[in-house]
């Protein structure tokens, strides 16, 4: 009994540990960027420094997002996983 507990709380420490090491290695990105290509479950976007980025989108927003057009996005990286699309608003520009 005793020790079936123990491998439990070490299970939850490394687990706990796993999760806290992920998501610090994380960042956020708002920038100002030109759409180039529209799919059904990712875009394709330039920045004003040509740095060209495929984002997945969480839903399929290929008939409201208009190609060469330019929009204020959010996403984020997570270590070992993709860029995702938080946000994304037509730029006033």
């Amino acid at each position: 009994m005793f020790l079936s507990i123990r491998k439990l709380i070490v299970l939850v420490a490394l687990v706990v540990l796993f999760i806290t090491c992920w998501n610090a290695y994380g960042s956020s990105t708002y920038e100002l960027a030109t759409v180039k290509q529209v799919g059904e479950d990712e875009i394709t976007v330039v920045n004003l420094g040509n740095r060209e980025r495929t984002i997945t989108v969480p839903l399929d927003i290929s008939r409201l997002i208009e190609i060469d057009k330019d929009y204020i996005i959010s996403y984020e990286k997570r270590f070992g996983d993709k860029y995702r699309l938080k946000s994304i608003h037509p730029s006033l520009r």
